[in-house]
């Protein structure tokens, strides 16, 4: 990763009002940010899982300071499409450059590590594929298609990227309707020049529209203490919840905000389906019962790879029926949202606009990240909360320790209480 310059790097902050910029923190963490080492049964079974079928996992790559707590849960952000980011987002540890494969095999072995764990709910994020013609957005729906297939009562979040703006790309993922939509801000956008420099604050804000319309429950989240004002981020919790509100729904009046959520039967784009009665698809014995047993091994070696502007994997999924990566389908977004945008037939839930923010204190991976600004106190991020919450979040998780997927398990819970 290229080093960051902080010579280069001006937030007008006005902590240091002689220099214009930030006095940069340097001392030792508070004690409130102190997290459990990884230890424990639960830690070892989560991670011979991980090894097993030679996943990528957020928490590791990302070097999230939550992952022995949520290990020992048996909980885990499954990322996909490999862990080489074509973006160099300034405060994020996962490796930028030019990613190594496309791995079609990869959503079978994410719906069966799903199945093995026995989930009530799972996050998956993934790394941003720029390179591909449709940023990954098929592996996305694949992978959520697998789950569906192999462990039918797993609910799935989603921590996707920006597809570049690319609404038809985005639409198939929206089109397999996880039950959870997240897409981070991560910052304000006075800084985004340095924490996302290949994003745009208003598309990421245009993303979560587009699903909430569409009636999926939606989330985002920020980082705190990168060097922001307290008035930015209630700003920028503003701009998020007037930028993704759906006209026309109220909460309070019933017949606006009803929420005919269904899961797509996720064979309905398989060439096999199984057979009702045998429990076989075709001539394979793939099905048992409800669960979905797809014929095939671990993820192949670097042998089994192919060169095609990229090493491929080749996969052993029976549903998956192409080699390469295809651009979404030309129009896709805009016929979609005729079908299912507010107020033709899908109705948002009972939340007119962003239902989740998580806010979280940024930690520095390395020393040729972004620094520290501050420390956030424990109280401020409680101000937060309430702040998000009275503006017009449904729910706010906030606090020194809080990730994007810190919990999220919980937050169903919440999302699902009629008094949320």
């Amino acid at each position: 990763m290229k080093s960051i310059s902080l010579s280069n790097l001006v937030l007008d902050n006005a902590a240091s009002a002689e220099s214009g910029g930030l006095e940069f923190i340097r001392r030792k963490k508070p004690a409130w940010l102190r997290a459990k080492l990884p230890a424990g049964p639960g830690f070892r079974d989560t991670r011979q899982l991980v090894d097993k079928y030679q996943l990528h996992t957020v928490c590791e790559s990302a070097k999230c300071p939550n992952l022995g707590e949520c290990w020992e849960r048996g909980t885990a952000t499954m990322m996909i499409l490999g862990d080489v980011c074509t973006r160099s987002c300034g405060f994020c540890h996962i490796a930028t450059g030019r990613p190594p494969e496309y791995d079609l095999d990869e959503p079978r072995r994410v719906g069966e590590a799903a199945a093995i764990m026995n989930l009530k709910h799972l996050v998956i994020t993934s790394v941003n594929r720029d390179e591909l013609p449709d940023g990954g957005a098929e592996i996305w729906a694949e992978t959520i298609r697998e789950i569906r297939r192999q462990s039918p009562g797993t609910s799935v979040e989603v921590l996707i990227p920006d597809f570049c703006g690319d609404w038809d790309a985005l639409q198939l993922v929206l089109d397999e309707r996880p039950e959870i939509l997240n897409h981070n801000l991560e910052s304000v956008p006075r800084l985004y020049k340095h924490v996302r420099p290949q994003a745009i604050y208003e598309r990421s804000i245009e993303l979560l529209r587009r699903g909430k319309e569409q009636g999926l429950t939606v989330k985002t989240g920020i980082m705190v203490g990168i060097g922001e004002r307290e008035d930015e981020v209630e700003q920028l919790m503003r701009d998020v919840v007037d930028g993704v509100r759906v006209a026309g729904v109220n909460r309070d009046q019933p017949e606006t905000n009803r929420d005919p959520f269904e899961v797509p039967d996720p064979y309905r784009m398989a060439s096999l389906k199984p057979n009702a009665e045998q429990g076989e698809a075709s001539d394979l014995s793939l099905f048992s019962g409800s669960l979905h047993k797809a014929v095939g091994t671990a993820k192949p070696g670097p042998d089994s790879k192919l060169r095609r502007g990229g090493d491929r994997v080749d996969h052993t999924n029976p549903h998956w029926d192409h080699h390469d990566p295809v651009a979404a389908p030309h129009g896709l977004a805009e016929q979609r949202r005729a079908e299912l945008g507010h107020p033709r037939a899908t109705y948002p839930g009972v939340h007119d606009t962003c239902d989740i923010l998580t806010i979280g204190q940024y930690l520095q991976p390395t020393r040729n990240h972004l620094p520290i600004s501050h420390w956030v106190t424990p109280a401020q991020f409680v101000a937060y909360k309430h702040q998000a919450e009275a503006i017009g979040f449904r729910h706010c998780e906030s606090g020194p320790l809080v990730r994007s997927s810190y919990h999220a398990d919980d937050q169903v819970l919440q999302m699902e209480s009629p008094t949320s």
